[in-house]
C-alpha cells in the first residue's frame, strides 16, 4: 500500500557535458584582455595584482589553456589568499589534472596534484580563520 521496504528502481544519472564553443569575437576579446592585463600586472602589487592574475587565469581557462590558467591562478593565490572564482577554478583544474594522471597511471603527477589540492584546502582554512 505505502511501498515500505520495496526497493526503488533508480534511473541512471545522465552525464551533462556541455561544450562551450567560443566565438571568434569572444576569443579575440579574451586574448586582448590577457595581453592588456599582462602589461598591467607588473605595475601593481598586493591585492590589485592578485585580482589581475585571477582575471588572466579565468580568461586562459575560458580559452581552454589549462596550464597557463593554473599558472596565473596560482600567482593570484600567492599574492592574496581568497576564495573567489579563481580559487574555485584552480581547484577544479587541479582535480581535472589529478583525474587525468590517475587515468594514465602516472603516480608522480597524481601525487603532485593531490598535494596541490591539499595546499588549496589549507588556503581555505586560513582564509576562513582570518589568518594572513
Amino acid at each position: 500500500m505505502f511501498g515500505f521496504g520495496k526497493k526503488k528502481t533508480k534511473e541512471p544519472k545522465k552525464e551533462t557535458t556541455e561544450e562551450v564553443v567560443l566565438t571568434a569575437e569572444r576569443k579575440e576579446v579574451l586574448l586582448r584582455t590577457i595581453s592588456i592585463k599582462k602589461e598591467d600586472v607588473n605595475q601593481t602589487s598586493g591585492e590589485e595584482q592578485a585580482k589581475i592574475y585571477e582575471e588572466i587565469g579565468l580568461a586562459f581557462n575560458e580559452l581552454g589553456d589549462e596550464d597557463n590558467a593554473i599558472d596565473s591562478l596560482e600567482k593570484s593565490i600567492q599574492a592574496k589568499k581568497s576564495l573567489g572564482n579563481g580559487y574555485k577554478t584552480l581547484l577544479k583544474l587541479y582535480n581535472k589534472k589529478r583525474a587525468e594522471a590517475a587515468k594514465v597511471n602516472n603516480e608522480e603527477l597524481l601525487q603532485i596534484y593531490l598535494k596541490k589540492m591539499d595546499e588549496m584546502m589549507q588556503v581555505s582554512k586560513e582564509v576562513t580563520r582570518g589568518v594572513r
